[in-house]
């Protein structure tokens, strides 16, 4: 089979942007779970490189799914309409390593400013139920949460029909727009039979494309299958939220990437909004019960949503930069020791 370095015509890429333009560090990874527990037999159509399996799973050969503008990926825009970036304005050093790593890539970027929590009164909170107790705990959730509504509220205003979204310490591998071309296969997850018009497919309403945990939804049968991806972070290189897991235990080579349909999820570190999404995460975010953080907010509506259509990609291809030095330079939401220091 066709692996997918011959595919792109390249060799191994194991550094990261970040890793260029500033530090090398680990990557990060979680989970997913698959619904079934044996793995069926694949057939392979007999002019073609793509191979499927009877479960419905799409595994990329020499074969692309269906007809689109995949090449679009390779844009300034990376393929959306727009490309932003959430920067509190006193983090300037963030900033500047945000628009190094994006330059190397090749894409430009709006900036959405952080929110100080502090700023945001409580008769504008849609509940109090769970919100911390801790003055500093409850801006830190409250002002990320109003900074990424912010976000939705902008592409709806502006009527944006995709915009994708980092968080200003994102890290991306130094073939981010090839694996992009593969993130494509969201629209064999979303059932794109034309070409549409974006290279993503028309029907979804947000690609999770950088989190911390994700699990396949129920409802989502169809998987699509990069096998021998030389750009999977190797076993050693992986942490998440929860555990680590082994595709090779879910019936998969642990060089394994997979796009399916997520049923939850935790971090942000990059997501891509649809316009219907955005108009259905403002919806949704505004007449919560119980106040969640953002990012598990939105993975509960991928969740009990049903007419909320997300997509992830496992191992997820943005994910947080640790940069050498001071801990306490790492995220404005988590508490560090002063004193702790990371050498590279």
């Amino acid at each position: 089979m066709t692996t997918a370095a011959d595919r792109r015509g390249r060799m191994l890429r194991p550094c990261r942007v970040i890793c260029v333009a500033l530090s090398v560090f680990g990557f990060l990874a979680f989970s997913i779970t698959r619904p079934t527990e044996t793995i069926p037999p694949l057939t392979q159509p007999a002019s073609s490189g793509v191979f499927t399996a009877d479960d419905g799973s799409f595994i990329l050969g020499k074969g692309l799914p269906p007809a689109g503008n995949s090449d679009r990926v390779q844009n300034s825009t990376l393929g959306f309409e727009r490309v932003f970036v959430i920067n509190l304005p006193e983090r300037y050093d963030k900033l500047d390593a945000f628009s190094l790593a994006s330059s190397l890539t090749g894409f430009s970027h709006d900036v959405i400013e952080g929110i100080k929590g502090a700023t945001v009164v409580n008769k504008t909170l849609p509940s109090l139920d769970n919100l911390p107790k801790k003055e500093r705990s409850r801006n830190n959730i409250v002002g990320c949460w109003r900074a990424h509504l912010n976000f939705a509220q902008k592409i709806v205003r502006e009527r944006i029909q995709t915009a994708i979204v980092f968080e200003d310490d994102s890290d991306w591998d130094v073939s981010f727009k090839d694996q992009l071309a593969d993130a494509t296969g969201s629209r064999y997850i979303s059932g794109t039979t034309t070409t549409p018009r974006s290279p993503y497919g028309d029907d979804w309403d947000i690609l999770w494309l950088g989190h911390c945990s994700t699990q396949q939804h129920p409802a989502g049968e169809r998987r699509f299958v990069i096998e021998n991806d030389d750009t999977v972070p190797p076993m050693a290189h992986r942490v998440n939220f929860n555990k680590v897991p082994k595709l090779n235990e879910l019936g998969y080579d642990n060089s394994t990437r997979i796009v399916f349909r997520a049923n939850n999820g935790v971090c942000l570190y990059s997501y891509a909004p649809s316009y219907r999404g955005a108009q259905k995460v403002l919806r949704w975010q505004n007449k919560v019960q119980k106040f969640e953080p953002i990012d598990i907010g939105i993975g509960y509506q991928c969740r009990d949503d049903t007419n909320f259509k997300c997509i992830a990609v496992f191992p997820q291809l943005v994910d947080p930069h640790k940069s050498a030095g001071r801990a306490s330079r790492d995220s404005d939401i988590a508490t560090y020791d002063p004193t702790q220091m990371r050498e590279k």
